[in-house]
């Protein structure tokens, strides 16, 4: 916490505030792949502008109150967040998009006009594994790319990326992990 920060709020806020990120992170995925000081300032600020709404002559405690606007607004950022991973669910592939890398691969239209069943078994492919790709984190989304698109060791994905090659070891089994929850275990190599 910055020194302005310590300005701002009382001892006592940061800590509850702190407390309640802490509980919701490790209650909701979607919230514990969010930076933790991003979230703490979000719920800070949020109070900065809600803490002149208490009304001591109500029954509740002001940290009482302030624990209720902080969980109401982790609630909020939950929601917010679990509408953001629908919509990336309810993917939708172009007509003209090729579905494969190759140069020579062919659109969704073409394979329609085709309509042969190995095709569609292809188009399936495809939307679930996007469905899968866009929940790995954006490293993670590198990562595959850049497996796919080239054939780099461990050691030269650790340069490129800038990372120790345990961490590239782990983002790899979260990655066949998920893959695998997904039931795409067959395209991994």
């Amino acid at each position: 916490m910055t020194y302005s920060c310590a300005r701002l709020f009382q001892d006592r806020e940061i800590a509850v505030t702190k407390n309640l990120v802490n509980e919701y992170r490790g209650r909701w995925d979607c919230l514990a792949q969010e930076e933790y000081e991003d979230l703490l300032q979000q719920c800070l600020t949020h109070w900065f502008f809600a803490r002149d709404k208490y009304n001591p002559r109500r029954e509740a405690s002001l940290t009482t109150f302030m624990a209720k606007i902080i969980r109401n607004k982790l609630t909020d950022l939950v929601r917010e967040a679990n509408a953001e991973k629908r919509k990336v669910t309810q993917l939708s592939v172009p007509l003209d998009q090729p579905l494969g890398s190759a140069e020579d691969a062919g659109t969704l239209e073409e394979t329609l006009i085709d309509d042969s069943s190995d095709a569609f078994v292809q188009i399936e492919l495809r939307i679930d594994l996007d469905k899968a790709t866009a929940k790995l984190s954006p490293k993670q989304q590198e990562l595959c790319r850049l497996l796919r698109d080239r054939d780099l060791s461990i050691t030269e994905l650790s340069r490129l990326l800038e990372t120790p090659r345990a961490t590239i070891y782990d983002e790899i089994n979260r990655i066949k992990t998920l893959f695998s929850n997904e039931g795409l275990e067959d395209y991994l190599r």
